[in-house]
């Protein structure tokens, strides 16, 4: 993220609510005499002071550690004196009740004063602590298993038994290598486990955070499938509360059992925790006559505890997936996802005879207007279009930056007339949006060209689809402001185009 010089002394307002519009910040002012004169939080920061003409030295100095404050001073000092702007990556501030926080501040000169960014990326920097936090886990349990198995500390147990149990936590630890997918790990893993050591009944129930609540997510041997538990209700919910494995002996003496097993007598619940986080609760019901060893509890605990930081891998990795998917910047699918989903429909087109339209979408003019508003204003346009393109369009549509200005929408189900009447939604509204400084643009406002192509049996491949909207584009870039359906009319007048430039 870069700050311009484009800061007029009456516009620091509108300045500030464009960069604390969609992200966690601060943005102050700071006069040559190192006071606060304009100060602005953003509607998501939940720890706003008001630190207006107060000095900036002595704020950061009461707020941060010693060596923050220094690593602050170099950077505010330099930027004070030369003029330019400086980025210091990441500082952390500890409040009064001990939780930690983590900002990016980018320091800019304009006149007499400083700009300052606060940047709250606290929610990132968690994120990674986190994995690292789960690797380390997964890689203890493992070094553990390694160990036990080398040291053969399974002395309490028959040969036999051990190698169960070598043998199921292996099983379980490759399975994620398999797949990501968390129902089919959870499918798996309590069918594995019922397959080696003959529990009839057993369930993972996974905690929904939303609702206080273990849902139960797969099991073996239970008629009833759709079951939540409250955290700290029955056996299992007091597991998940006290981080404790529990064993009853008979669940009908105990008055927080709660009954959707006709034949249970006994009962193991163990939690399933990483990292002092609990993320649910592995549950096993035994039968009458069934004899209990502590070789089961001492088996169970051991599956638990590989099964939590298999969910716990299995949850981070389809997060990075998603992440990958994404444009950071707007908030769309990026480009590698736009190649996919435009594969996917494609095909499913071609094999329902289902309609199918591509709109290519260029801001006119955005050269412009980066020129004479700096990089950071041009990026909130482009988050801004973004959102507006999204608002115009269905949940079944897939809308996508392109890359740069670009952006592309697959419309499924849709025929030119629909395609056309959604870009020109998407056109108008672009149109009539004030956005920072848009008087200065060639026609006064922001706009953008669209290009719209639909699928036809003459069409052979899915980027043919691309290629004919990006012709349309090309067309309505000539006017600008407008929408142009692809004909096959485009394809000989470009090719004239292109061999007139060659010409000449």
């Amino acid at each position: 993220m870069r700050m311009c010089g484009i800061v007029k002394d009456n516009s620091f307002s509108i300045f500030a609510n464009m960069i604390t519009k969609s992200i966690s910040a601060v943005l102050m002012a700071v006069d040559r005499n190192d006071k606060i004169i304009k100060l602005q939080y953003s509607k998501y920061s939940s720890r706003q002071k008001d630190f207006k003409n107060k000095n900036i030295k002595k704020v950061i100095k009461l707020l941060s550690s010693a060596e923050n404050y220094n690593v602050f001073n170099e950077g505010y000092e330099y930027c004070k004196e030369t003029g330019e702007t400086l980025e210091i990556k990441k500082i952390t501030h500890q409040n009064q009740f001990g939780l930690k926080f983590y900002y990016k501040i980018i320091m800019m000169k304009h006149q007499d004063e400083v700009l300052i960014l606060f940047h709250d990326v606290t929610e990132n920097v968690l994120i990674e602590e986190e994995f690292l936090g789960v690797a380390e886990q997964y890689e203890k349990v493992n070094r553990e298993l390694n160990e036990s198995m080398t040291k053969l500390d399974f002395h309490l147990m028959d040969i036999d038994k051990t190698q169960k149990k070598i043998a199921a936590l292996y099983k379980i630890t490759s399975i994620v290598q398999k797949t990501v997918n968390q129902q089919e790990v959870l499918k798996e893993i309590v069918e594995g486990i019922s397959r080696e050591f003959g529990y009839n009944h057993i369930g993972i129930f996974l905690m929904d955070n939303a609702t206080n609540e273990l849902e139960l997510r797969a099991s073996v041997g239970y008629s009833e499938k759709d079951l939540r538990i409250p955290l700290g209700k029955g056996l299992i919910g007091t597991a998940a509360l006290n981080h404790e494995a529990v064993y009853v002996e008979d669940v009908n003496q105990d008055e927080r059992y709660i009954k959707f097993n006709e034949t249970a007598e006994k009962k193991i619940a163990v939690p399933l925790i990483v990292n002092d986080k609990v993320l649910g609760v592995l549950n096993v019901d035994f039968s009458k006559g069934r004899v209990i060893q502590e070789y089961d509890l001492d088996l169970l605990k051991s599956l638990a505890s590989q099964i939590a930081v298999t969910i716990a891998h299995a949850k981070y990795v389809v997060k990075v997936e998603n992440q990958a998917m994404i444009d950071e910047m707007t908030g769309l699918y990026n480009y590698r996802s736009f190649v996919n989903l435009l594969k996917r429909e494609y095909g499913r087109a071609i094999r329902y005879g289902r309609p199918l339209s591509v709109l290519m979408i260029d801001i006119d003019n955005f050269k412009h207007y980066n020129d004479t508003n700096g990089h950071l204003m041009g990026d909130f346009v482009l988050k801004n279009v973004a959102a507006l393109i999204k608002a115009q369009c269905r949940e079944i549509d897939c809308v996508c930056r392109y890359g740069g200005e670009e952006f592309v929408v697959i419309l499924p189900e849709a025929g030119e007339k629909a395609s056309y009447i959604v870009a020109e939604r998407i056109r108008k509204s672009v149109e009539k949006y004030k956005f920072f400084n848009c008087d200065k643009q060639p026609r006064g406002f922001v706009s953008v060209s669209i290009g719209v192509a639909v699928y036809n049996e003459q069409i052979n491949s899915e980027m043919e689809i691309v290629y004919n909207a990006d012709l349309a584009l090309y067309k309505a870039k000539v006017e600008r402001n407008t929408t142009s359906v692809f004909n096959n009319d485009m394809k000989d007048d470009f090719d004239s185009v292109i061999i007139e430039e060659h010409l000449i």
